[in-house]
C-alpha cells in the first residue's frame, strides 16, 4: 500500500509539473508577397463622388453643430456646448473649429489639460491656419496659465 502511494505521488507530481509549463510554439512560416492582382471594387462600392458628397455633407453638419455649441458656449452652457461639440466632431473628425472651441470649453472649466489636448488637434486641422494663428495663440497662452496656475501649490 505504501508502495502504491509513492509510485501515485510520483505520477501526480511529473503530471502536475509537465502540464504547467508553457508550451513551446513553432513560429509561424513565413510567407511570400502576395501575388499582384487587382480586384475589381465589389458591385455594392459607393462610386469616389457619392464618398466626396457625404463627407461634405458631413462637414456641413459639424459646422453647423459647431455653430450652436459656440452659441452655448458665449451663453455660459458650457457642458451643453462641450456635447455639441463632441456631436460635431463624431460627424467630422477633422474640423478643427471643432477642437477649437471644445478647447476653449474646457478652459472655462478651469480643466487646462484638456484643453491642450484638443488645442493641439484644431492646430492640426485647421485648413487655413494664418486665419486662426492669433487665436490659436491666444488660446495656447491661456491653456499655459491655467495649467502652471493648477499646478502651483
Amino acid at each position: 500500500m505504501i508502495f502504491n502511494a509513492r509510485w501515485g505521488g510520483i505520477v501526480f507530481g511529473i503530471l502536475l509539473f509537465s502540464a504547467c509549463r508553457p508550451a513551446i510554439l513553432a513560429p509561424p512560416p513565413v510567407l511570400g508577397p502576395p501575388p499582384e492582382e487587382r480586384k475589381a471594387p465589389p458591385p455594392d462600392a459607393a462610386p469616389p463622388e457619392a464618398i466626396q458628397d457625404e463627407l461634405s455633407r458631413r462637414a456641413q453638419v459639424a459646422a453647423a453643430l459647431t455653430d450652436q455649441g459656440r452659441q452655448l458656449l458665449e451663453a455660459g452652457r458650457v457642458d451643453q456646448a462641450i456635447r455639441i461639440f463632441e456631436q460635431a466632431l463624431s460627424q467630422s473628425a477633422y474640423y478643427g473649429p471643432g477642437y477649437y472651441y471644445l478647447a476653449e470649453s474646457w478652459l472655462r472649466k478651469d480643466n487646462g489639460i484638456q484643453a491642450r489636448a484638443f488645442h493641439e488637434q484644431a492646430a492640426l486641422y485647421l485648413k487655413d491656419p494664418s486665419v486662426w494663428r492669433e487665436r490659436l495663440n491666444r488660446q495656447q497662452k491661456r491653456i499655459e496659465q491655467t495649467i502652471s496656475r493648477r499646478s502651483l501649490p
